[in-house]
């Protein structure tokens, strides 16, 4: 959001803003290490396979037993896991012919895959977007009492209850089913890569280490990576839709946006220039904002939260000042007084705005 630029031409923003708005931190994490996980224990079965079991018959001189084991340590990742493995282990396809070889192997990665990678989510359920839809009720009823509403407070238990709610079931079963129809779509991506490295490697008659690397490449580059954005972005837009819909229940009819922070030098807070930009095209009526490019994720691994725009005096102080609007939203300067204050910031310049954040959050006001 916009704030003065440095001497550098750089825009800079007060501490206040918050690094995660959305408080999801842990669950965005929590699921992309949990998806990461199967796709290594997938890795750790082909890396053994291929290299000590040589399943595709491509060693062409005789290794000792010290020697298959140095070349597993060698070509081990860091802090690998001997104990992850696969549900169970490829075929020996070292006497089929080569296009026959291929095929099988395919056919295990598949199930591999789905043993252990679909097998994180379920298509009617997800532990971690649902956590998120129901962090995003909470927080968006605290957003509200925030803005100045006087509503009860939402916890944690009470957003569990709230999610049975038909109309929050009907989004998280659409969600549910976008995260696994996403993440089918990584592993056939795999799949249909290490297929070709596979075909590839065999063609050229490269040794076991060689094609063990090439494969578990494409299983980081491709499953690991893309399931890593999967994770953190629908995380955010769980918690974005379940925001969205509580407003809509608790009567708001505008929303603006708090876009995520990103620190890119020591001491140096900024916001990505695509959020930024989306932000200071706010505020936006419900109606129109819902389903749109402008509600989070913005972009892939976006992290930016939807606010509640309460009245017209909100809506002003938001255009006139969106960042200082934010902060002052979150160091709760809007519960008591609300509109006075809205008017407040909405009618002074620059420098208003920033004397107005330093007397309800004076801590937090950048060096």
């Amino acid at each position: 959001m916009s704030s003065a630029p440095s001497s550098d031409g750089h825009r800079h923003h007060l501490h206040a803003q918050q690094e995660d708005p959305t408080k999801t931190k842990t669950i965005r994490q929590t699921y992309a290490r949990r998806l990461r996980a199967a796709f290594g224990r997938i890795n750790s079965t082909i890396r053994d396979a291929v290299i000590e079991e040589d399943i595709f018959g491509l060693r062409s001189d005789d290794l000792s037993e010290a020697q298959v084991e140095e070349l597993l340590d060698t070509f081990a990742s860091a802090g690998r896991d001997v104990e992850l493995r696969a549900a169970d282990d490829p075929p020996d396809l070292s006497t089929v012919p080569p296009g026959e070889r291929i095929e099988r192997f395919r056919e295990w990665l598949q199930t591999a895959q789905e043993s252990e990678v679909l097998e994180v989510i379920d298509r009617d359920e997800n532990v971690w977007v649902r956590r998120a839809y129901e962090r995003g009720i909470e927080d968006a009823d605290t957003n509200l009492r925030k803005a100045g509403l006087d509503i009860e407070p939402t916890d944690a238990a009470a957003a569990q209850q709230l999610v049975q709610m038909p109309v929050h079931e009907r989004k998280l079963h659409v969600l549910f089913a976008r995260n696994y129809a996403e993440l089918e779509g990584i592993t056939n991506a795999v799949a249909q890569q290490v297929t070709r490295e596979l075909a590839d490697g065999i063609g050229e008659g490269v040794n076991p280490t060689v094609m063990a690397r090439r494969i578990t490449d494409r299983v980081n580059k491709i499953g690991k990576t893309r399931a890593t954005v999967l994770a953190r972005t629908e995380t955010i837009n769980a918690h974005s839709q379940a925001t969205v819909e509580r407003y809509r229940q608790q009567g708001v009819e505008s929303v603006g946006l708090e876009p995520e922070v990103r620190v890119q030098t020591a001491g140096d807070q900024r916001v990505c220039d695509q959020c930024a930009s989306v932000a200071q095209r706010g505020p936006w009526e419900l109606d129109e904002f819902e389903g749109s490019t402008d509600q989070p994720p913005v972009h892939p691994q976006c992290r930016c939260a939807v606010i509640p725009i309460v009245n017209e005096a909100a809506a002003a102080a938001l255009e006139a000042h969106p960042h200082e609007f934010v902060t002052m939203l979150r160091a709760g300067a809007f519960v008591d007084e609300s509109r006075e204050r809205y008017e407040a910031l909405a009618s002074t310049d620059g420098a208003g705005a920033q004397e107005l954040v330093a007397h309800f959050s004076p801590t937090q006001i950048a060096a």
